[in-house]
């Protein structure tokens, strides 16, 4: 059995960490998904609800090349799917959809891939056991899920159901957002471990501090059980799904501090972390960067993982800023610790970072969406 999970361009091999944690599998990592053979088919369960950087977890059908143009890629779908076996998912009893994903060509839609590859799906069951496979839009028993980019075409099943980086408790936001998808990948690049103590000093609307809670915590998916597609799909019709998610939710209790220097953002941060059920584990504060070495001590935090603030109208004032950040940060940070940075223009930072005294130990870019992003890791 193979399987895929599909993720954020730049992000590959902390979603192949993921699986490798979580399943105990190794990953073969491609662009925007990583590939691997579970042993067991619970664990893309297992995968589904626990993955904090996966945005879809496929049980996997075929993967392969295609061309750009929309007829030939039908064709190589149509030819792809006459040699799947459905036996083991769908019966006479059973209903089902398709979902299309692609992010890299604009002469189609999701949509005419969605269609088309329902009537291929219907065709070849019906070539087969000769009768009609029930569609369902809005409640199937399973998802056949198509995935494109760029040149590469998935197929599978869909054990999630809905997108995985959309996190319910974001209820609050503000126009800086990252996803939690990717707030939770910068926690690991820096090498986030559950027993540091985690500082972000311009929370916003609390995304980081809350993934890292989560982390802490069991499931960024507690409140989501329901949801999942996998629940309702044909091998697990005998599954005790209590048990399995009771085994999968723990609890611990890190030191994770958020600040920012805006009430409204701490008030909104403060409801979603209380949505998300953590907000118990997250100190929350409005504190001016000039004050966070009277809050803390000295070498008292192991990491620092924050989107600072940036305007390009007023560079003078992000300037200012951003001085004001790295010198509190190298009185409060530890001799080890690290600071993780995404934005969407790191020059600014970088220059700060270096009058101050950081060296940059690693850089990389990653795409949330059509959004490009810069993460950089500075120590002292």
């Amino acid at each position: 059995m193979k399987a895929v999970a599909i993720t954020h361009k730049g992000i590959e091999d902390i979603a192949a960490l993921e699986v490798k944690e979580l399943i105990k599998v190794s990953s073969k990592v491609k662009e925007t998904v990583v590939l691997f053979e579970p042993k067991k088919i619970i664990d893309l369960c297992t995968l589904a609800y626990k993955a904090q950087s996966i945005i879809k977890v496929t049980c996997l059908f075929d993967e392969f090349k295609i061309q750009t143009n929309f007829n030939d890629i039908l064709k190589i779908i149509e030819k792809r799917i006459k040699k799947i076996n459905l036996d083991k998912w769908l019966d006479k009893n059973k209903s089902f959809k398709v979902l299309c994903r692609h992010l890299t060509n604009d002469d189609f839609s999701s949509q005419d891939i969605e269609k088309e590859t329902g009537a291929f799906i219907i065709n070849n069951i019906k070539e087969k056991k000769a009768y009609e496979q029930k569609v369902d839009l809005e409640n199937p028993d399973l998802i056949f899920y198509v995935y494109i980019f760029n040149e590469r075409c998935y197929l599978g099943i869909d054990f999630c159901g809905f997108d995985l980086s959309k996190r319910d408790y974001k209820v609050f936001s503000s126009a800086s957002d990252i996803k939690g998808t990717i707030a939770y990948s910068l926690l690991r690049i820096a090498g986030y471990k559950k027993q540091k103590k985690l500082l972000d000093p311009f929370c916003g609307s609390g995304v980081i501090p809350i993934e890292a809670a989560l982390y802490n915590n069991g499931s960024v998916n507690y409140y989501r059980k329901e949801d999942f597609a996998f629940l309702k799909l044909k091998p697990f019709e005998k599954q005790d799904f209590d048990n399995f998610f009771n085994k999968q939710d723990s609890k611990n209790k890190p030191f994770i501090a958020a600040s920012d220097q805006q009430l409204y953002h701490i008030r909104s941060a403060k409801k979603n972390a209380k949505i998300a059920g953590v907000n118990k584990n997250i100190e929350f504060s409005r504190a001016d960067l000039e004050w966070l070495d009277t809050r803390f001590d000295k070498n008292e935090i192991d990491l620092i993982a924050t989107k600072p603030i940036f305007s390009k109208y007023d560079l003078k004032k992000t300037k200012k800023t951003y001085d004001e950040f790295f010198y509190a940060a190298k009185y409060i940070l530890s001799e080890k610790g690290k600071i993780v940075l995404i934005s969407r223009a790191a020059d600014l930072l970088k220059e700060s970072a270096e009058k101050h005294g950081f060296k940059i130990t690693d850089e990389r870019i990653v795409w949330q969406g059509q959004q490009k992003l810069n993460i950089t890791i500075f120590i002292k």
